[in-house]
């Protein structure tokens, strides 16, 4: 059956367009019916009340309309009647504005024009709205730190809305794409004493639990109506819940893995291009090998372009072994042995990797990581205020407010693994032996053959063919001559007769051996805890306006991660996809019991004559804060000049001064000064079951109890340790901690039915009936004793950054011919910027020890580590001057307008990638060693920030046309242009820099000097600018010139687009396709029905989004081998497997609410929201997708339908 033609993103925006231009036309068409009607018969004039959702619609259009820049607006009775409980949702419904949800489905981050929520400007009645320290706390110096998280602030203590798309010189800065300016109620609004109350109960079809959801309003005016109090608090119980089906690696970054070629097909699984290698690296030797001869020149190995040109080329796994010969005796003598041969034993290693890369186009493609899970965020919201409004004269009025937004999270993240493809490619007792045995003699290029032990349960597929290297010494005695050997073949537990392929060379069924099924759980309490405190005032006297503004905003975020997991082995399972989903599920054996603790202690063979047996499990501790406060001064002066001066209007000016501080405490754990230590807060014990066997000696037999890791000065893992128990006392914690879990997983998502839930693990429980977890807590996060019994503050990052402006701004009008009206708005803004901070730089130096093996370099007995940690300062400063102007043509007046604005914009960069934190390390183990520019191997550092990043930089313009043929109704079309010219920062490496040059640092063990040393780091720096471009076209209308009831209804409509040109984008680096930018749809839209008649109110919302692109694997992963090319976040390193794109699934969205009146005082109301039961979906390439199945999901994430049930009474 043919399939029916795709839909493009431009087709259906077509359609939208036409469907929008025909409800305007209708509309039109409409009102000039009424319009005639009513000049035949003006006697029959019907009086209309307009309230509720018309109201608050005429309301936000004349907001619109009268606005002195591009902007969109949602007011209170707006806000109030969508079915969205969380300003982000709500402001989703404007043009413009994308949402994105998170595995519950709640919208947990909004973009504005294509900038993301860290470039989105919020303020709430004048004052910036806090940070929630999540991004900070969880990532580190990767966090952003700018975004404002708006799940904070429910919608009933919002006013008005006003998205700003231009800019105006009176705006604070800080908004990339726009600003969101947020309008709380005043005790002055209300014209009588007002008292209002909505009680209601929310359920999740998942959990099918119900939680409480109160808000109560409550104001009065005093003293003849000049002081005004309003109280607004709402408290809330949100149960979150989200199920999920997983296959792509840790993270779902890795996708599908190609490691094996399991039906031995002669046509390749895919095929290299090398024209996509890119970059400085494309035609430059992978290894440059120092020449014995002439130390100064090179034996060199292919090039990344060499390498892909071969592979493509070659047609046989035969032929890539003819086109990377192995390097003879002869070739390797040429090159400098190095220590221990390790210079010849690279060059070998380097040119069987360029093997290993032909080959993996063979390879087929198998499930990564299946994972379910159940990840349950129940947390308790608080949110209230108190303003105090006093009216002082005729001309004076000031204000003070007290906020308080809070949030108190606990989230289990609970994940079971049932089975999966196991591959070993080095020798494991009892599994997998090997050929080749180090000191013997070994000719060069000799084949390490694997051999799986009889009834292991594992297989060798790409039999003959190498699929990784290993490294023996290839004399027998004397010194040590190491080398590079091919290993042929890799062990799989999959059994060769039950696999069966599609013609895309995917597994869709096979069996497996040696299954385990892990059941991990991780527990984490997160607090977010916001308080502001604004105070000010407004002086309007004739043409004169002051207004004064001071606030104080303190926010804090904290969390901790406790983990614990446990496994078994069961043993053979069949793994088969399911042919409507994509998603893989497990046919189990009869005796799979998850449920019987005893299953999970199996403890091990002793590992060496006298030792016990053990079952060990890890417990692990990782406590994280950050807190901000902003203290905002601001004053504006506005005075009108329409009775002076022809032409110009108004007259504005005015100064701000803001203060930013953030802080920021993490693992922790450091060497202030020799021979003295402070513990890492990052804690990993071990709780083990233990029993003698027979063979037990007396030293080694079990010793029941805790052990505390010993007090050094020069380690930092004190603060836990190792508890060891019986079998029986093991068994029974594992018991008394069983998270029973009985209902139906994924329930109601279509095309995975049947599935349950499983037992997890109480996390709280278990770690209770330990010994060994009295450190777990917070105690020693910011100070904490050492190993000399003093106090030492924790390592701190910090901030403080200082922003100084002032403006100017002039309001023009003039009136044209054909009653026409011209005006706008000019001016100009300085923003001066100071920046001053600290982080903490360590000082490592590794250093061999007698017992250092070179064929296995990271033996922890063979070397030592050691670690001094000092803080590091910034200072930094610079200023912005920030042009705008708006103009506007009115060319029917109070009906069709054009307008035009311009402005520059700045938006500080990522405040984590601006702390100068990170490690250095002078590595012995380097010495000698020769990097593939044949320099001596750098000494490394980790990831640093950089002081110097600059603010994001941009011009945009925004062009519109807007029609108004009645209060009702609003037509717009607007295009926007943004041009970054200082982008988002992007990671780079810095080679062959001496990092302390100049410094009298030096080696903490040695005392060596450093600054002879060159090290390699990766820092940020500014990336490249681009062009942002898109369409919005918004409608909105009462169609109250229709019969009966259906003058009572009306509609919503926009749909936007985001274009992205020259920006850093991706490719996918097998077909070469261009990328969008990530994180960017390219529509979104909005359509909303609603129904009011002042008695019963009734909206459906329903909203769209495109697919978008989120990375290409494994994303800054290790998991996936890229060659190199320009994507960033490319993981480059032989062998080659390039990734693939991957995307979120484009989604639709349907909530509902219905509101009744009872009496003029009780209204219930009824909510549904995902009610088409949409999942957020992981999905990669659909050309490498199934053959037979549409789609290639990822991960598919469930978050169920949503009810709510409420009633609201009112008092005024």
């Amino acid at each position: 059956m043919q399939k029916p033609p795709s839909k493009s993103p431009a087709s259906s925006f077509t359609k939208y367009l036409m469907a929008g231009s025909g409800l305007a036309m209708l509309v039109v068409s409409g009102a000039a019916s009424a319009q005639e009607a009513a000049s035949k018969k003006d006697e029959e004039v019907e009086t209309v009340i307009v309230v509720g959702s018309r109201a608050s619609q005429q309301s936000a259009i004349d907001r619109k309309k009268k606005a002195r820049t591009a902007q969109d607006s949602i007011v209170a009775d707006d806000v109030g009647s969508f079915p969205d409980r969380n300003l982000n949702e709500a402001l989703s419904r404007i043009p413009g504005m994308a949402i994105t949800r998170n595995g519950a489905g709640e919208g947990d981050g909004v973009s504005l024009r294509g900038n993301g929520p860290d470039l989105t400007r919020v303020e709430m009645d004048g004052m910036g709205v806090m940070s929630s320290g999540f991004d900070v706390a969880v990532s580190g110096a990767s966090g952003g730190g700018r975004s404002a998280d708006l799940r904070e602030l429910p919608a009933d203590l919002i006013k008005s809305v006003d998205v700003v798309k231009g800019n105006t010189p009176d705006m604070t800065e800080g908004g990339l794409g726009g600003s969101v300016l947020i309008k709380t109620r005043s005790g002055l609004d209300f014209k009588k004493p007002y008292f209002q109350m909505r009680v209601a109960g929310d359920r999740n079809s998942l959990s099918q639990k119900w939680s409480p959801d109160i808000n109560i309003v409550a104001s009065r005016k005093f003293f003849d109506n000049r002081l005004g109090v309003i109280f607004n608090m709402n408290k809330s119980r949100r149960l979150n819940d989200s199920h999920a089906l997983n296959n792509a690696g840790t993270n779902n970054r890795a996708g599908y893995t190609r490691f094996a070629d399991f039906d031995n097909s002669p046509d390749k699984t895919f095929t290299f291009n090398p024209s996509l290698v890119s970059g400085s690296t494309a035609n430059v030797p992978v290894l440059q090998s120092p020449l014995a001869a002439a130390p100064t020149t090179f034996f060199n190995s292919a090039t990344p372009v060499e390498i892909l040109t071969k592979s493509a080329a070659a047609k046989t796994k035969a032929e890539c072994l003819s086109a990377f010969p192995t390097l003879t005796d002869a070739q390797l003598n040429t090159i400098q042995a190095g220590s221990n041969n390790a210079t010849r034993q690279a060059a070998q290693a380097q040119r069987i990797n360029e093997q290993i890369t032909c080959l993996n186009q063979w390879n087929d493609y198998a499930p990564n990581l299946v994972r379910d899970q159940r990840l349950t965020q129940y947390e308790d919201r608080l949110a209230w205020d108190f303003r105090v409004d006093y009216r002082v004269t005729d001309h004076l009025s000031v204000y003070a407010k007290y906020q308080v937004t809070d949030r108190t999270q606990r989230e289990d993240n609970r994940q079971r693994t049932r089975g999966g493809v196991t591959s070993i490619s080095t020798p494991t007792v009892g599994f997998v032996t090997q050929s080749l045995t180090t000191n013997t003699n070994i000719p060069t290029s000799s084949m390490n053959v694997l051999t799986p032990v009889a009834g292991s349960g594992y297989y060798i597929y790409n039999s003959g063919m190498p699929t990784t290297s290993a490294v023996f010494d290839q004399t027998l005695g004397g010194s040590t001559v190491n080398m590079s050997f091919p290993t042929s073949g890799v062990a799989v537990n999959v059994v060769p007769g039950s696999i069966v392929m599609d013609k895309n060379h995917h597994l869709t069924q096979f069996d497996i051996t040696n299954g385990t099924v892990g059941i991990d759980h991780i527990r984490n309490d997160q607090v977010w805890k916001n308080n502001y405190l604004l105070t000010g005032g407004e002086y309007k006297n004739g043409p004169l306006l002051i207004e004064f503004q001071a606030s104080q905003a303190d926010a804090s975020y904290s969390r901790y991660d406790k983990r614990v997991s446990r496994s078994y082995n069961y043993g053979n399972a069949t793994m088969r996809v399911l042919p409507g989903s994509g998603i893989w599920t497990f046919d189990l054996p009869a005796t799979f019991d998850q449920d019987n603790m005893s299953n999970f202690v199996q403890l091990a063979a002793p590992t060496a004559v006298g030792q016990p047996a053990y079952a060990t499990y890890g417990i692990q501790y990782n406590p994280r804060r950050t807190e901000s406060e902003e203290l905002q001064a601001k004053f504006d002066l506005t005075y009108r000049i329409d009775d002076q001066l022809p032409f110009f209007k108004r007259f504005k000016t005015g100064a701000s001064y803001r203060e930013l501080t953030t802080d920021y405490w993490g693992a922790g754990g450091y060497i202030p000064k020799p021979g003295v230590s402070v513990p890492t807060n990052t804690l990993r014990g071990v709780v083990r079951a233990c029993e003698n066997v027979a063979t037990t000696t007396a030293a080694n037999a079990c010793a029941y109890g805790y052990t505390p890791n010993a007090v050094t000065g020069t380690t930092t893992n004190w603060l836990f340790g190792t508890e060891t128990l019986t079998r029986d006392q093991m068994i029974a914690i594992w018991n008394n901690s069983l998270e029973k879990n009985a209902d139906t997983f994924m329930n109601g998502y279509e095309g995975v039915e049947g599935l349950t839930n499983w037992s997890s693990i109480d996390v709280d429980k278990f770690y209770a009936q330990l010994a060994s977890t009295g450190n777990y807590n917070f105690d020693c996060l910011k100070i904490c004793k050492g190993s000399d019994g003093n106090l030492y503050e924790q390592p701190k990052s910090n901030s403080v950054e200082t922003i100084t402006a002032a403006y100017y701004m002039i309001d023009f009008e003039q009136k044209l011919p054909f009653n026409m009206e011209f005006g706008g708005n000019f001016g100009m803004r300085m923003v001066k910027s100071e920046v001053t901070g600290s982080g903490y730089v360590g000082l490592s130096s590794i250093r061999k020890t007698a017992a250092f093996n070179p064929a296995n370099p990271n033996l922890a007995a063979g070397i030592t580590t050691t670690t001094i940690t000092k803080p590091v300062y910034i200072d930094k400063s610079y200023t912005d001057w920030l042009p705008s102007y708006n103009a506007y043509l009115w060319v029917i007046p109070d009906q069709v307008v054009m307008r035009y604005s311009w402005s520059k914009t700045v938006a500080r960069p990522p405040v984590g990638r601006l702390w100068p934190a990170g490690t250095c390390t002078n590595d012995e183990r380097n010495e000698g060693v020769f990097d593939a520019d044949g320099s001596v191997r750098d000494m490394t550092c980790t990831t640093f920030g950089n002081p110097d990043l600059k603010p994001y930089q941009a011009t945009k313009n925004n062009t519109s046309l807007e029609w108004y043929p009645n209060k009702d109704t609003s037509i717009s079309l607007a295009y926007y242009r943004q041009k970054v010219r200082v982008g988002a920062p992007i990671t780079v490496q810095r080679t062959n820099i001496s990092v302390f040059a100049g410094t009298d640092e030096v080696d903490p063990v040695t005392g060596a000097p450093l600054s002879a040393l060159d090290f390699t780091y990766n820092t940020y720096v500014n990336g490249p600018g681009y062009v942002q471009s898109g369409w919005e076209f918004a409608t909105k209308t009462a169609f109250t010139f229709l019969p009966w009831k259906l003058k009572y209804t009306g509609s919503d409509f926009n749909v936007s687009t985001t274009k992205a040109g020259n920006a850093v984008t991706y490719i996918d680096p097998i077909t070469g396709e261009g990328m969008d930018p990530q994180n960017q749809a390219k529509y979104f839209v909005n359509f909303t029905l609603w129904y009011d008649d002042g008695k019963t109110n009734a909206r459906l919302a329903y909203q769209a989004r495109d697919q978008v692109f989120l990375c290409v694997s494994g994303c800054g992963d290790t998991s996936v081998n890229n060659f190199p090319n320009l994507n960033p976040a490319n993981l480059v390193r032989l062998p080659y497997n390039p990734g693939e794109p991957y995307f979120t699934k484009a989604y639709k969205y349907l909530d509902a609410k219905v509101t009744h009146k009872l009496t003029p005082n009780i209204e219930f109301y009824f909510e549904g929201r995902n009610l088409l039961k949409e999942a957020n979906v992981t999905v990669g390439s659909t050309n490498r997708g199934f053959s037979d199945i549409s789609e290639n999901p990822w991960s598919v994430a469930y978050g169920g339908r949503r009810f709510t049930v409420g009633m609201i009474y009112k008092m005024n």
